[in-house]
């Protein structure tokens, strides 16, 4: 973070204001995760109750759903979903086994995204396909995602890493990420045998067919989090904030709230409204809508 935007942080919100919003709340929590919990049954329910003719409207509903767990595997790997240490944990690994997330890697990952947010040589999650209309168009079908994904789930369980992993995989933390990808391919081994015993398509059709037709969504949202914005240090240009309905903002844990997230990643996602009402006029990336933000980044797009 720049001098510049640290001071203007600290001019906007208080020392003693900063502590007041970094507190932590199981309660808050728990109300977002039994909330996203309840709307997956009612999603599940409504594919399982689809006629052949809505069936693929229903998953795409379901997918939604499925995909916006990022929102809590994104809180829980920060540690402030919950006050409750265990409570983080559990949800993090909840959430990053119904998504295929090596919870573990991906912390780290995010760690490093943290630190060096839009630098196209040290930014593990800078996507760069955003810098051209047809590769913000390729990366919207969520190819390249799931392409990257499956690659990852096949390569961490025997030890394999990228040279980009290496620069914040320490030797410790591989064993770790090994450990993980071993546990996630033993749970998805275990539910396709279950499957295949009982004849059962209910994992197809609940959660791994939705999930694919939902992602793309998520790739829209987390296009718009960083692309189009400056490749410059400075948190209130290179992360932008986008104003959205309050169910919106409900299902992504607030995460639309991302320069102040970026800004103070400590701050739980339930304090971010109160922060960006603090911060907000600071910021120059902000947009009304994700479809405003896909917009802005199809202009800045080659």
């Amino acid at each position: 973070m720049r001098h510049d935007d640290a001071r203007t942080i600290r001019q906007a919100v208080s020392p003693a204001e900063i502590r007041r919003l970094a507190r932590r709340s199981d309660a808050r929590g728990l109300v977002f995760l039994i909330g996203h919990l309840a709307a997956l049954v009612a999603g599940g329910w409504l594919v399982l109750q689809a006629s052949p003719a809505w069936l693929v409207p229903a998953m795409f509903v379901q997918g939604v759903l499925i995909v916006h767990l990022f929102a809590p595997f994104h809180e829980t790997s920060h540690g402030t979903a919950f006050a409750t240490p265990w409570l983080n944990r559990a949800v993090c690994w909840f959430t990053g086994l119904a998504l295929g997330l090596p919870p573990t890697h991906f912390r780290l990952e995010h760690l490093e995204h943290h630190a060096w947010t839009q630098d196209p040589e040290h930014d593990p999650e800078m996507i760069p396909h955003t810098a051209t209309r047809r590769g913000y168009l390729l990366y919207a079908t969520a190819l390249p995602y799931f392409r990257s994904l499956f690659s990852t789930l096949a390569r961490h369980w025997r030890g394999a890493f990228t040279p980009g992993e290496l620069s914040f995989l320490p030797p410790h933390a591989q064993r770790l990420v090994i450990r993980d990808g071993r546990i996630m391919l033993a749970v998805y081994g275990a539910i396709a045998l279950a499957s295949l015993a009982t004849g059962s398509w209910l994992a197809v059709k609940v959660w791994l067919l939705p999930r694919i037709l939902g992602e793309p969504v998520m790739r829209l949202i987390r296009m718009a989090e960083h692309g189009g914005c400056a490749m410059l240090p400075e948190i209130f240009r290179n992360t932008r904030t986008v104003r959205t309905f309050l169910p919106w903002r409900w299902l992504n844990w607030n995460n639309a709230f991302h320069a102040e997230h970026h800004a103070l990643p400590g701050i739980p996602f339930h304090a971010l409204p109160e922060l960006h009402a603090r911060i907000g006029p600071h910021l120059g990336e902000v947009t009304d809508g994700y479809l405003e933000a896909q917009r802005v980044i199809l202009a800045r797009a080659g």
